[in-house]
């Protein structure tokens, strides 16, 4: 919550919508003063939202809370000291700069990781290539972020320098790659809508962090965690679509019709530059890496069951829930429980 909106909420002053004006709000201060019975449980409201305030100079937020117990004790007391409107003032301009602080561009005060996308591939909701990657609708809720499918249009929306993905277990972490983007202006939505001609190799230089978890199972085939390089968006040819795959597995062709690359957000009878789909039943979320040409193979492995009826997929195991993370600050990813890092939303 912005400072705003946190001294909108406790009722301590009515302050424009827009931005925190110095004369306007000591008037308002000093006209609430009218109603002083009310007024120490408001200052006392304050307290607690510096306290609860992340990210901003912690010496401002210490001096302005010490500012607000004493306005707070004085009115409790029912003092009025001609000091107390001094205190009142220098209180609203460390408010001020702390205001200014919301100023700050979204990826810098959003903190360090973000989560954009959550896929969980048997749920019973299919992120294949053409739901969700490219659309401007959230999917899904918070409760529920790194339990099934979901997508967070605030995070997919900001410009990100860094992109994690991370397969996990209900929040505990299997294994993660970090890679960094080549275009660090773009959001991911962008990159996605970036669909014609699409093909597009967008991190460089490989992981720069990588990590797996002692003792997990099936990263051979995974299709990021059992393949290396970097990340590719919208590989397309003919009428098939892959929203993320690396380039260290197969990459089929623009002219080849085989449907033999795999990845993430797949379909194979989709237009993969219009995102128009051609037969539903060829929609499939995740892919593991595999050698199955459409000449000779009638049996591609999916994770889970979140797929379409074409007779060639094949239900199999789920690996993990595989989540997609931005950052503009951070090359490194924590390796504790998923479930503890906070849910991205630039405006909370």
């Amino acid at each position: 919550m912005t400072l705003l909106l946190i001294l909108s909420s406790i009722a301590l002053i009515p302050l424009p919508a827009t931005s925190l004006n110095s004369s306007l709000v000591l008037e308002e201060v000093r006209s609430v003063l009218e109603h002083v019975e009310e007024t120490p449980d408001n200052i006392f409201e304050l307290e607690l939202a510096l306290a609860r305030m992340e990210g901003k100079d912690q010496e401002l937020i210490n001096d302005a809370t010490e500012l607000a117990k004493s306005i707070r004790g004085q009115l409790i007391e029912f003092q009025f000291p001609a000091r107390i409107y001094n205190d009142l003032f220098d209180l609203e301009l460390k408010l001020s700069k702390l205001a200014d602080q919301d100023d700050i561009p979204d990826t810098e005060q959003c903190g360090v990781w973000y989560l954009g996308m959550n896929l969980n591939p048997d749920d019973g909701h299919i992120m294949s290539y053409e739901e969700g990657w490219a659309d401007d609708d959230d999917i899904g809720d918070e409760e529920n972020a790194l339990l099934k499918d979901y997508l967070n249009q605030t995070v997919w929306n900001m410009p990100a320098k860094y992109i994690a993905i991370v397969r996990h277990q209900r929040g505990l972490i299997d294994a993660v790659k970090v890679f960094v983007f080549q275009n660090w202006e773009q959001s991911l939505s962008q990159k996605f809508k970036d669909m014609d001609p699409g093909r597009k190799i967008v991190t460089v230089g490989g992981p720069i962090f990588a990590y797996t978890a002692p003792g997990v199972h099936n990263l051979a085939d995974d299709p990021i965690f059992g393949v290396g390089g970097d990340l590719a968006f919208n590989w397309g040819y003919t009428d098939n679509g892959h929203r993320i795959v690396l380039t260290g597995g197969y990459l089929s062709p623009e002219g080849v019709n085989d449907d033999n690359t795999h990845g993430l957000g797949n379909h194979f009878a989709i237009n993969p530059k219009t995102n128009v789909v051609n037969a539903d039943q060829w929609k499939h979320e995740i892919s593991n890496i595999q050698d199955c040409p459409l000449a000779s193979c009638r049996s591609v492995r999916i994770q889970g069951t979140d797929h379409g009826t074409g007779p060639h997929l094949k239900s199999g195991p789920v690996y993990g829930n595989y989540a997609i993370y931005i950052s503009g600050d951070s090359k490194n990813f924590p390796t504790e429980d998923l479930l503890k890092i906070k849910i991205g939303d630039c405006t909370a």
